[in-house]
């Protein structure tokens, strides 16, 4: 089984983490409609800004769970139950009536993205070494890339026809189902681990410390990556003439230049320390905000929007890849579970986190603030590196 069906297994692992992409960004362009459609319900321009974000905190309540189960019973099964999941609730807002019905089948989506992600970057963990899983984590975000790119267009299309239709979309899981059972094994690494964890239980239960600084990495860029989808729609409809088509083509965009990016991430990670690379990130992505803060004009937005996108695309496969290398197997479900805790927490919370900027100034202006911040810290990681290096240097020079 190992050898069967290869070439269908990673493209299975490639094409499910699409959906975690498509599970907000589908309904980005009709955010502005669902508000104008429950404007009677009180409060809600908050709660229409939920209908993205929600699932991103039900994703982060129940990842650490989701890794627990996929340690325990399996990578496989937590995945296939996670994409039946996906479909039903995903499809939920096409006949749910309420705000809050909504809201709710909105919140179990969330559950089974959780399960979804957390199951294939586990699998990826499992099944590759190296530099070829240097590569797959750069494909797994191309491919993520490129799925936001389908649906995120797609859905202002259909956003267009009616603010309903883009739920339809997410029966596309129902196709991954497919090809999981058909090609996903549970890999030997599982079961070993799990024996090597039964002998020496003290041993497997120590979490290396390095891990909760990516933890904490992976909130920061969470809640600066999900600006765009969460705060551009607003900013896009004030402008005059502008469909929600339109919006979700400019959305996009942040995914079409993280492609380019991704692809190149494995020849980057042979080149660079994960620091460094984050560095890089933060860099990029405080230029791209700098655009969008002083754009006038929907292309000077699809600019700045597009320039993001090529710091984003290095910054999930950076942190994925980072937390890997520090787990072991034995606990690789569970930590990984609780680093998509600490994205999907940061993504649900940027809307919140991002409001004080937004009250300072506005909402481009929070764009501005945010990259200056995003600059101060890259120039720490920078710093920080060049004090290692030295450090470094000094050992070597010493007898």
């Amino acid at each position: 089984m190992e050898h069967k069906y290869n070439g269908l297994r990673k493209l299975t692992l490639l094409i499910g983490s699409t959906l975690t992409v498509m599970a907000g960004a589908i309904v980005a362009a009709s955010l502005p409609s669902i508000n104008r459609e429950f404007s009677d319900v009180p409060g809600v321009e908050l709660l229409s800004r939920l209908v993205l974000t929600l699932p991103a905190l039900f994703m982060a309540i129940l990842a650490p769970l989701a890794g627990y189960f996929i340690d325990r019973t399996g990578r496989k099964q937590v995945l296939l139950y996670s994409l039946i999941l996906y479909a039903i609730a995903g499809t939920s807002g096409l006949y749910l009536d309420t705000l809050p019905l909504i809201l709710v089948g909105r919140a179990v989506l969330g559950i089974a993205v959780g399960g979804i992600i957390t199951a294939i970057i586990t699998l990826i963990g499992d099944y590759f070494q190296g530099d070829e899983r240097s590569r797959l984590m750069g494909t797994q975000a191309a491919f993520a890339g490129m799925g936001g790119l389908i649906f995120i267009s797609l859905g202002g299309v259909l956003a267009d026809v009616h603010w309903r239709m883009p739920f339809i979309v997410y029966v596309a899981s129902l196709v991954v189902w497919v090809m999981a059972v058909l090609s996903v094994y549970e890999p030997k690494s599982f079961s070993q681990a799990q024996s090597s964890e039964t002998k020496d239980s003290k041993g497997a239960g120590k979490i290396p410390s390095r891990v909760f600084q990516v933890y904490a990495i992976a909130l920061f860029s969470a809640i600066v990556f999900y600006m765009i989808p969460v705060q551009m729609p607003f900013i896009l409809d004030s402008i005059e003439g502008i469909s929600n088509a339109e919006t979700g083509f400019a959305i996009a965009f942040v995914n079409v230049a993280s492609v380019t990016t991704s692809l190149n991430y494995g020849r980057i990670r042979k080149r660079l320390s994960f620091p460094a690379i984050l560095a890089i990130v933060y860099i990029v992505v405080f230029v791209g905000y700098l655009i969008i803060s002083q754009a006038q004009s929907y292309f000077t937005m699809i600019a700045g929007i597009a320039v993001s996108g090529l710091g984003f695309g290095l910054m999930l496969p950076n942190i994925n890849l980072w937390l890997i290398s520090l787990s072991p197997e034995s606990m690789r479900g569970r930590l990984v579970g609780y680093l998509n805790m600490s994205l999907f927490f940061g993504m649900f919370i940027s809307p919140v986190a991002i409001q004080p900027l937004i009250g300072i100034s506005n909402i481009k202006g929070s764009f501005l603030l945010m990259g200056i911040i995003m600059l101060v810290l890259a120039s720490l990681f920078v710093v920080s590196l060049m004090i290692k290096k030295r450090m470094l240097l000094k050992r070597k020079v010493l007898p």
